[in-house]
């Protein structure tokens, strides 16, 4: 069965503050849809006042327990806030905190459509909120993808959206907020849109989402394990962002240890599949094969095999800017949507 909407899901990184060490790997704390503060606090009179920069990373998890992957993810705001600040989304990695995030300086954001736009279209005007045109938080670059759209919500039945590419070189001019757009050569509009209901955001494109291991590494004199025709299964719900250790303790037995979880279980040869058990989701870390084959010659006390995981999971920064003497505004929001293929 395809992926469905329900098993997209937002999850929290596992430090939430405003310092250095803000972000780093994904949490189990889920970032409920539509719940207030679910990723950004308040914004205080101080706060209003005096003008601030804050950061938020968030992870866009496939949820899916047949382990199927989100092909060629779209990543995109589909509705700016109402209120004086803005929030523009920046790439993360699976590790990395506000300290490295606040040196990068490719931002995806959205924009107004400022002139009426036909089918055929090859050049659409748009206006950005103050601060994300030339010199600020530029959203638009040679050779984005774009999303044109003029639906009422992001999953709405009635309305237009598509996705467009820019050119490769020279696709952006900015006369102040105002942005000029070229589409690239043989690329045009598919539908009609009005500057009053239509929004035009730049796309932050991904690998494909999907659990996945790496750095394989056996410290045997003899023994070995055949990962290639028998490779580890990764579980889309239970797999997270670990460096995993397993040290034998005996020619059959051996221990497993998490880089930052340490001991998560025993395993032998011969016996069930190893599945260390992630107690957030009730789901296996990761499963591994005991039986022979895969396993080969000997292995004795000491010797270990090394690998990394890494969850069905994409990282993405958010960073909002309030404008010094921002006005209030009750229920401001950010809506930030993701599209892509099944499996």
């Amino acid at each position: 069965m395809a992926i469905q909407a329900s098993e997209i899901k937002w999850y929290k990184s596992l430090v939430v503050n405003d310092g250095a060490s803000n972000g780093g790997v994904l949490s189990a704390d889920e970032c409920i849809d539509g719940v207030k503060n679910n990723v950004w606090p308040d914004v205080s009179q101080a706060e209003r006042l005096a003008g601030s920069v804050k950061y938020r990373k968030t992870f866009i998890k496939i949820a899916n327990a047949d382990n199927l992957a989100l092909l060629d993810p779209c990543i995109f705001i589909e509705s700016a806030t109402p209120g004086d600040d803005s929030i523009v989304l920046l790439a993360g990695t699976q590790t990395d905190t506000q300290n490295e995030a606040v040196a990068y300086n490719r931002f995806y954001g959205a924009a107004r459509l400022d002139v009426d736009a036909t089918v055929g279209d090859q050049v659409l005007l748009v206006n950005v909120e103050s601060g994300n045109g030339l010199g600020g938080h530029e959203i638009f670059r040679n050779g984005d993808l774009i999303r044109v759209a003029d639906k009422g919500s992001v999953d709405a039945v009635g309305g237009n959206a598509e996705f467009v590419r820019l050119a490769s070189s020279n696709a952006v001019s900015w006369n102040g907020t105002q942005a000029t757009l070229h589409l690239a050569a043989g690329v045009s509009l598919s539908n009609s849109y009005g500057a009053a209901n239509t929004k035009v955001a730049s796309v932050l494109e991904t690998d494909d989402i999907e659990a996945m291991v790496s750095g394989w590494s056996e410290s045997t004199v003899s023994g070995s394990f055949d990962e290639v025709n028998t490779p580890l299964l990764l579980d889309h719900i239970g797999t997270v962002e670990q460096q995993w250790t397993l040290t034998f303790t005996s020619s059959t037995q051996f221990n497993c240890h998490g880089h930052t979880l340490g001991l998560v279980g025993s395993g032998a040869l011969g016996g069930a599949a190893f599945a260390p058990l992630n107690a957030d989701f009730n789901r296996p870390y990761f499963t591994l094969a005991t039986t022979t084959p895969p396993w080969g010659g000997t292995w004795q006390a000491g010797e270990s095999i090394q690998f990394t995981t890494h969850p069905a999971a994409v990282a993405v920064w958010e960073k909002r800017t309030v404008p010094a003497g921002a006005n209030s505004f009750s229920g401001n929001k950010v809506i930030v949507a993701i599209t892509g293929e099944s499996e």
